[in-house]
């Protein structure tokens, strides 16, 4: 395991799990617990402290507040109206945000949406754009008079049907990409622009011209593993750790947090640290009992007829016996007849 030039190393027989558990563990619970969120630059807000670690350690398919950082290319990154170009493509614009209010009728199966012009101009949309957005939920009927748009659902429908296409034609996306709630543009240090998003969807984005493929930074693991693979999620969790650490005002070396990172992603798949993950797959009996759930893993053992080789550290702790780790990990042995030999002095 190395980190930059610094190359990091264990004595063999090192508890190393124990002591990057104890090492990340600690500082952890100790943090700020009444500040469960920061605000981010220009509004982009992140979830920080032990809240994040929970989301972090638990591998949560869904964080509370994914964020994405996006550099653009070189071309194009000091040029404030391209950059501005590429951010109108960015911020998800659903119907519900371009109307100022509604009216819903269930007997006719009529809903009118009256728009917002200066949201439209906002967002730089047209009138067409919305006729053109309700008629891709289907089954509806769209007409524009002035500033109202109404939409007609079929009769014979039922007041559940009809409902359901209302919510429908509200979440109906206008522009921009799936996920990204709220983008913003940011100047940095040397004059260039990058882009802040609430939301995540790597994917889609690395489709949009402009945009560095190889500079996106986005705090979701999942989203990360699926758009450059396992490697770079294993990167993102140990950094996303070790930045929420540090941004408490507290320190663990990197050995710790790198080892908890490649034991939730070595499969090739992230998974968390809890009994749903790594904890709950061991191959010890004892080891499982001892951390969540005791009765079901006992019984279980009892009528599959498992085994337990008492190898790890948890399970030897629970028996009373002498781990195999420090000490305990080195055997002495000695000759019967340098025993004799001694017997005879």
């Amino acid at each position: 395991m190395t980190q930059g030039k610094k190359a990091l190393s264990a004595v063999p027989g090192e508890a190393i799990g124990t002591v990057a558990a104890q090492s990340i563990g600690e500082p952890s619970t100790q943090m700020m617990l009444r500040v469960f969120h920061s605000a981010g630059v220009s509004s982009v807000i992140q979830t920080r402290g032990l809240p994040r670690m929970i989301e972090l350690a638990d591998a949560r398919k869904r964080p509370r507040s994914p964020i994405m950082h996006i550099y653009l290319e070189d071309s194009i990154k000091n040029n404030y109206e391209k950059v501005r170009s590429i951010w109108r493509k960015l911020e998800e614009v659903k119907v519900s945000n371009l109307i100022s209010s509604y009216a819903e009728d269930f007997r006719t199966g009529v809903m009118t949406l009256t728009a917002d012009r200066e949201r439209l101009s906002f967002y730089e949309l047209t009138m067409k754009n919305i006729h053109s957005s309700i008629e891709k939920v289907g089954d509806v009927e769209v007409s524009i008079e002035g500033d109202e748009i109404k939409v007609k659902t079929s009769k014979k429908a039922g007041i559940k049907a009809i409902r359901t296409k209302f919510v429908n034609v509200l979440s109906a996306r206008v522009s921009g990409v799936h996920g990204i709630n709220k983008a913003v543009i940011q100047q940095e240090d040397d004059g260039s622009f990058t882009i802040a998003t609430s939301g995540s969807n790597m994917l889609e984005l690395m489709n949009i011209e402009g945009v560095d493929k190889d500079h996106i930074y986005c705090n979701d693991p999942f989203e990360v593993a699926r758009a450059y693979g396992i490697e770079a999620a294993r990167n993102i969790i140990a950094n996303e750790i070790i930045t929420t650490i540090n941004e408490e005002g507290l320190t663990v070396g990197f050995r710790h947090v790198a080892l908890v990172a490649d034991t939730m992603t070595f499969t090739g798949a992230i998974k968390s640290v809890g009994r749903h993950g790594v904890a709950g797959e061991k191959s010890s009996v004892l080891a499982k009992a001892a951390y969540e759930e005791t009765v079901k893993h006992l019984v279980s053992a009892s009528i599959f007829g498992e085994s337990d080789p008492l190898n790890g550290v948890a399970e030897n702790i629970l028996i009373g016996k002498q781990v195999t780790v420090g000490t305990g990990y080195v055997k002495l042995m000695v000759k019967k007849e340098d025993i004799k030999k001694l017997k005879e002095k």
